[in-house]
């Protein structure tokens, strides 16, 4: 890792200020998820209210995920190393998102494949 000592301290802020920020989201879906009552209203609000709690919790599981990886590279110190091609990941990158795992030409290029392989896949088209 070609992280200096100051960029590897604030890589490792970032992430603890990520960790505390998905436990606080956690702690709240669990607060919100215990409050929801299906018995006092329309159950197609119940099931929006529901299905709601099941993608906020998803997503704050997949970013707990990424943070764990993070961590792991870093704990590894392979931070700023592309999980595909092993070219340095700019720190600037892991500023903006510190569970970056790839360089910028790679993720680019999954970006754009996933793009095309959507918009291929469309049934209209």
């Amino acid at each position: 890792m070609s992280l200096t000592s100051t960029e590897k301290n604030s890589l490792n802020l970032a992430l603890n200020a990520l960790q505390e920020r998905i436990q606080g989201e956690l702690q709240l879906h669990r607060l919100n998820t215990a409050q929801v009552d299906s018995s006092a209203g329309d159950d197609v609000i119940a099931d929006v209210l529901e299905g709601d709690a099941v993608a906020q919790y998803l997503h704050q599981h997949a970013e707990w995920q990424a943070l764990q990886m993070a961590r792991a590279r870093f704990d590894a110190d392979l931070s700023d190393v592309c999980m595909d091609c092993d070219a340095p990941i700019p720190f600037a990158r892991l500023q903006v998102e510190p569970t970056a795992v790839r360089c910028i030409a790679c993720q680019s290029a999954i970006e754009l494949k996933n793009t095309r392989s959507h918009i291929g896949g469309h049934s209209s088209l």
